[in-house]
């Protein structure tokens, strides 16, 4: 469910006698899912969200923080989006659907990722053990890639096989062919065929 400040958007539309059956009107939505959709139980689109501050008479930007979605400081959606889980042995999960980081954490993110360009990721540690306890509930920040960042070799990297495994890793060598030799989380060495590779920009505690 995504979470979302519907009596906000109660008080909103109360305050100018305005009612949901307008809003999906105006939309040309069925009732229901206007109502699923300020309950948090259906995604807001982008568009969604400009027919809403355009009958709300407010700006984008309020609607997408109060439907959670975090924002920059030009009223965008922010580009940092919590997209994956680490587990205990730093194998990467990808979340079905991504979802928007907490202000605080964003504030936090965008100081760390401001010099760099592209879309950058995120990335949760949940562990209960093994090396990365210390860090666990900590953000992992890393950019999007599709190939191999000259910039991963030697450090911490977010690391991809041609099969879809996705490890934390420090990559000690790599060839062109895709032969890798990686460093795992736990310390060791193992073999790896690398297909993208991108270094960790951040880790927020």
């Amino acid at each position: 469910m995504q979470k979302i400040d519907t009596d906000w958007f109660k008080d909103t539309m109360d305050a100018q006698h305005l009612s949901v059956r307008g809003l999906a009107r105006l939309m040309k939505l069925d009732h229901g899912a206007v109502s699923r959709m300020l309950n948090g139980h259906r995604k807001m689109q982008m568009d969604e969200a400009s027919a809403i501050a355009n009958f709300l008479s407010v700006p984008v930007k309020e609607v997408l923080k109060h439907a959670g979605v975090a924002v920059d400081l030009d009223g965008e959606p922010t580009r940092i989006l919590l997209a994956s889980t680490i587990n205990a042995k730093g194998h990467i999960q990808r979340i079905t659907e991504p979802l928007p980081l907490p202000q605080s954490i964003i504030d936090r993110a965008q100081a760390a990722v401001a010099k760099y360009d592209g879309q950058i990721m995120a990335a949760q540690i949940r562990a209960h053990e093994g090396p990365l306890t210390a860090l666990d509930d900590a953000v992992v920040l890393f950019k999007h890639t599709n190939t191999v960042d000259p910039a991963a070799l030697g450090v911490l990297s977010v690391c991809r096989s041609y099969g879809g495994d996705q490890i934390i890793a420090k990559i000690i060598s790599a060839r062109k062919t895709g032969e890798a030799r990686v460093t795992t989380i736990d310390g060791k060495n193992r073999e790896f065929e690398l297909h993208t590779a991108t270094p960790i920009l951040a880790i927020l505690p």
